[in-house]
């Protein structure tokens, strides 16, 4: 059964499609009605429709503005128009906003039903064509694309010749163009199995599944590469513009997210890197990925992190630790005193039973501290607030690898407590800068988050979830409140028209400030000055 939504200002329109269509035997269910445009777009994420019927011609956003946004953002959803007016060039533009159909009032209540039997079948066909090309790649030959993954899996984690990556490059059909490049890794967090006769050969294919549609948006539809990794990440190259390929990454990102969640349940998070400059520095940018990805436990699941929004600086190089330095730092990152403990305990008694020389013994401790000192660097402070003496100085005074050890574990403990507070001081002073922004500019119709974000140099879902953490509030409902307060204290102290009012306070549709006035406090803008002019009298 496809979700289906019904849009017209005119009730009686919208009754007549309701009552005289059997939706359930054209293979649909009415999942919404509308009487504007804008409630269908605000609609979108809760209700997933497959198919839009609306008027051409609606209040606050009409037929043609819905199809433009609906075109950029939920390319699967099909638009049909209804409208009396016997326009071509409204014909014309709903061809390239790529609507389904276009019908005339009054609708004919068979012609209707004949309609939504042929999206019904071009919906099956579609669904059946995915299903089949799953299971047509499930089928093909493994070595190429085994090779090809291989060969990538090599070039993003050790240093290749630029010579050798150019053949292989070739060899692979492969094409990055540039010329500024950044990783993308995303990674599964859960899908559900309670359903599935055998979960692991369906898991499986689920992962393969989440695969596709990331090779579909980023690799065929934007000149990307995507592979996975042998822990079934998927990594996805991206090149464009410097000033622009951040933005695409994390445009990109949510597209997956939200097809991925849509059609198959499952719940993923993904890392971003820094931009980077050159197709030989893939291998940072990766790495800077991966530690994106280690701090959803901070951030929590099913979230897109850069790397920007959590290190400020450049990131350590982790090919150069050991595997426990990389287990310590990792934990250090998302605040695992644990396991920052249980690892420097696990190095102690490596270094004891090794049987090593004092002098190599110190060296390997030097190097570590070394480590430590870069860790806080690298996320942009300074790491004399945590050795404000020379740390060489104290190991050497330090008698037993047990007391290094006690030394060690509070350090690591303290730059555990270091960070987090810096970090948090950092949020903070960015969703002050933000809230400052909103205050300037909430009188400009154009002020949105993508504005703030921009402002401030923070991705939209990481600002979202801290804003909404600041504030009590999620974005929209913080600049709405802020707007009518405003509009509130110009009522009570102005002779100023409602729509001037409606102007200065980011309206510049009158009626629709209304709507939203009314709807927030119960009564329209003249009911609201008249009730408090009347309290001042008395």
């Amino acid at each position: 059964m496809y979700r289906i939504i019904i849009a017209d200002d005119e009730d009686e329109v919208r009754e007549g499609i309701k009552l005289k269509t059997n939706w359930a035997a054209c293979g649909f269910e009415l999942v919404g009605d509308y009487d504007n445009g804008r409630e269908i777009y605000e609609a979108m994420e809760t209700l997933q429709p497959d198919v839009i019927i609306t008027d051409i011609c609606m209040p606050f956003m009409d037929g043609l503005q819905l199809a433009d946004l609906i075109a950029k953002q939920y390319r699967d959803v099909k638009i049909v128009f209804v409208t009396g007016f016997e326009d071509f060039e409204y014909a014309k533009q709903a061809i390239k906003l790529n609507v389904k159909d276009y019908l005339l009032k009054p609708i004919n209540a068979q012609e209707f039903m004949n309609l939504l039997l042929n999206i019904k079948q071009e919906l099956d066909e579609e669904r059946k064509k995915k299903e089949d090309l799953n299971d047509l790649r499930i089928q093909l030959n493994q070595s190429f694309p085994l090779f090809r993954e291989r060969f990538l899996d090599i070039m993003i984690t050790t240093r290749m010749p630029r010579a050798e990556m150019e053949r292989k490059f070739r060899y692979f059909h492969l094409s990055l163009s540039g010329p500024s490049y950044i990783v993308l890794v995303a990674d599964i967090d859960e899908f559900i199995l309670d359903s599935l006769e055998d979960p692991d050969t369906e898991s499986e294919l689920l992962r393969f599944a989440s695969f596709n549609i990331f090779k579909e948006i980023v690799e065929d539809q934007n000149g990307g590469i995507v592979f996975r990794t042998r822990e079934n990440k998927i990594v996805n190259l991206i090149a464009g513009d410097a000033e622009e390929i951040l933005t695409l990454s994390q445009s990109l990102a949510e597209k997956a997210k939200y097809n991925i969640e849509k059609y198959f349940k499952i719940k993923l998070s993904c890392g971003i890197g820094r931009v980077v400059s050159d197709i030989e520095g893939l291998g940072k940018s990766y790495q800077e990925a991966l530690s994106a990805l280690d701090y959803r436990f901070l951030v929590g699941r099913n979230k897109i992190v850069s790397i920007n929004d959590l290190e400020f600086g450049k990131s350590s190089d982790s090919n150069s630790y050991n595997e426990w330095e990389k287990r310590l730092l990792s934990a250090m990152k998302t605040g695992n005193s644990v396991i920052v403990s249980e690892t420097i305990l696990e190095w102690m008694e490596d270094l004891k039973s090794s049987m090593y020389s004092i002098e190599k013994c110190y060296g390997l401790i030097h190097k570590f501290l070394i480590s430590l000192m870069n860790l806080v660097e690298t996320t942009g402070f300074d790491h004399s607030v945590i050795f404000p003496t020379d740390p060489f100085s104290q190991i050497i005074g330090l008698k037993t690898l047990d007391d290094v050890q006690a030394y060690l574990i509070n350090t690591c403990k303290a730059i555990i407590t270091y960070l987090s507070e810096k970090r948090t001081d950092v949020t903070k002073s960015q969703m002050l800068l933000a809230e400052a922004y909103v205050l300037d500019h909430y009188g400009e119709e154009e002020c949105s988050i993508n504005q703030v974000c921009s402002h401030i140099y923070m991705s939209i879902s990481y600002f979202s979830a801290q804003f909404k953490q600041h504030t009590g509030k999620t974005f929209v409902e913080y600049l709405t409140r802020l707007r009518l307060e405003k509009a509130k204290e110009l009522l009570q102290i102005t002779q100023l028209k409602t729509y001037d009012i409606a102007s200065r306070v980011g309206y510049e549709d009158p009626q629709y400030f209304s709507v939203i006035f009314k709807r927030n406090t119960g009564m329209t803008p003249k009911e609201y000055r008249a009730l408090k002019k009347g309290s001042l009298s008395v």
